[in-house]
């Protein structure tokens, strides 16, 4: 979850801190205080682009810095393993991501002080933060998006039958474009053969074998680790001994002043008996150095660091990241996409009427896709059902009692049946009144009943996700009374197993809130500075009452508290 997020010279913001703790953590303010820009410096953390417009008036740079524990990540293997490939090490559990933008519109990303490119980062990021913002609302409103919704639901029986459907979809696309290319083509096959035969050698001769990139992996942390630390012990040993130089010209070091300084304070003391202490501490002093210098200079000697064996495990990695580039996501797929190129050579050279064959395959290829293409369906449909049921239980808890919300699925035509996502558009349809059909999440008009519609479809899915900190931008927004209470509880209710943040102008929510944060503006010597405050039980009670009534009034006062009490 985020412990900590530091934002210095962010637009209005100079220098502010947000600790923010689990459950749910509210933050309001007067409009125009910035609140939502805490949100926005999450996004640059998680990856989004950057503008030179973010940095605040007079500063040559904004910066942003995220503190995570992943300690209790549910998918902390998956995490480790991606942050291993890229040479970075957690220390104590927690995850530093930190972002800069100059003025000039360059930025710079790191994690764990380690610089990474953006889409890295927003692959790291994917494990610690979800944002539901505004245009996460809008985004419901796009059919193509709803097939994912719903295969989020469904979990691993839909991710795993997806998976094979696709897999299978890429086996007959691959059959028919061979078969396409050796009917318009009369040398498609020497060509295919000629792209075959590199495949095969480039994949042979780099033999990789499973469990290797862990290794390679490991290999160059310790070598880095070697070097970094020979590195410094040479620094150390020049300044002791003294550096060489081709012309002649280098130093003597510390050890060999420090000897000729013993030998001149002894010369001193043979004729000042008073000098004697002062001789005995800097020839002490000198031999400390000596030894000092013998013993890492023994060190640098038997150091197991090989510079060879640095190079060539770093173009060993090179070389395999190039073959996932081509060839597969690991070394199984890089050679089992091998040991695939080397069973259709064998074909092409061994079957004298190879497109006879692949018509055949394609056959057998389309039977087993549609098989799975069906199963994938049936089982999207039974989940269809169980979301329908979920979100129109979610919709009555949130003040929308009579909603009608469907997934409806429809069977593409035949010139377009395969697709990446199956044999079905999926498409999800509400209706907020009786009598009235369902329709498309595009026609609904009230932002309020899009907001709720948003919220129930992120508070089913939450129960199975993964992500540990949640953010909901104005969520709230085109809802009052009794929604926005309803809005409060199921917040409440996310948070119960996630960290939640929440943006918000209406005092249920503030209410309901397990941490409340207020965002002030003020000006100073000309200035506009923004402070976030982590409000006591007292200001807690007086912000309830503003977002109330717009101030702090005997009677607004007994209705925060009564407010605050109800979510107790």
């Amino acid at each position: 979850m985020l412990l900590r997020l530091e934002i210095r010279d962010f637009a209005v913001i100079s220098n502010i801190v947000f600790e923010p703790s689990y459950g749910l953590n509210c933050i309001s303010g007067e409009t125009g205080a910035g609140k939502s820009l805490i949100v926005d410096a999450i996004s640059l953390i998680l990856g989004a682009k950057a503008s030179k417009t973010l940095v605040r008036s007079g500063s040559s740079s904004c910066f942003v810095e995220a503190c995570f524990d992943v300690t209790d990540l549910k998918n902390r293997s998956e995490l480790d393993k991606i942050l291993e490939a890229q040479g970075i090490t957690l220390e104590e559990e927690m995850l530093m991501i930190s972002r800069q933008i100059y003025v000039n519109g360059k930025s710079l990303a790191r994690i764990n002080g380690v610089s990474v490119t953006l889409q890295f980062l927003k692959d790291v990021a994917s494990f610690l933060v979800d944002i539901h913002g505004q245009h996460d609302t809008q985004a419901i409103f796009d059919e193509k998006s709803h097939s994912g919704y719903l295969d989020s639901y469904g979990g691993d029986k839909i991710t795993k039958l997806h998976s094979k459907y696709t897999s299978l979809l890429d086996e007959y696309k691959q059959i028919v474009t061979r078969i396409k290319g050796i009917s318009s083509s009369p040398d498609y096959l020497d060509r295919r053969r000629e792209y075959l035969e590199f495949v095969v050698k480039e994949i042979t001769e780099a033999d990789f074998k499973d469990g290797e990139e862990d290794e390679l992996i490991e290999t160059r942390k310790k070598l880095q680790l070697n070097e970094t630390t020979a590195s410094a012990l040479s620094e150390v040993l020049s300044v002791l001994e003294g550096s060489d130089s081709s012309s002649g010209m280098g130093s003597q070091g510390a050890a060999s002043d420090t000897a000729f300084a013993a030998k001149e304070l002894a010369r001193v003391a043979s004729q000042d008996k008073s000098y004697t202490s002062l001789s005995a501490r800097a020839n002490a002093i000198s031999l400390d150095l000596e030894a000092l210098a013998a013993d890492i200079s023994k060190i640098l000697d038997e150091m197991d660091y090989d510079p060879d064996l640095r190079q060539k495990t770093e173009e060993r990695i090179g070389l395999l990241y190039d073959l996932k580039g081509k060839y597969g996501k690991d070394i199984a797929e890089i050679n089992d996409f091998g040991a695939k190129a080397a069973k259709e050579l064998s074909e092409i050279d061994a079957n004298k009427d190879l497109l006879s064959e692949l018509k055949t395959k394609r056959i057998a290829s389309e039977k087993e896709l549609l098989a799975c293409a069906e199963e994938l369906s049936a089982a999207r449909k039974a989940a269809g059902k169980k979301l329908s049921s979920a979100i129109v239980k979610e919709l009555g808890d949130l003040e929308m009692p009579n909603a009608v919300f469907d997934v409806q699925f429809t069977r593409r035509e035949k010139t377009r049946f395969f697709s990446s996502s199956g044999i079905d558009d999926i498409a999800f349809r509400f209706s907020a009144n009786p009598g009235q059909e369902a329709r498309a999440l595009s026609a609904i008009v009230s932002g309020g009943e899009a907001s709720r519609i948003m919220l129930a479809i992120k508070n089913v899915l939450s129960r199975s996700d993964n992500t540990p900190t949640l953010i909901f931008d104005e969520i709230d927004t085109g809802v009052s009374g009794k929604a926005s209470a309803a809005i409060a509880k199921k917040l409440k209710s996310i948070a119960e197993g996630h960290q939640v943040l929440c943006v918000t102008h209406t005092a249920q929510i503030a209410a309901a809130a397990d941490c409340n944060f207020m965002l002030t503006k003020r000006v100073v010597s000309g200035n506009t500075i923004t402070e976030c405050e982590l409000l006591d039980n007292g200001s807690r009670v007086n912000e309830v009452s503003r977002l109330l009534s717009g101030g702090n009034g005997e009677s607004s006062l007994r209705l925060a508290k009564d407010l605050i009490q109800s979510f107790l």
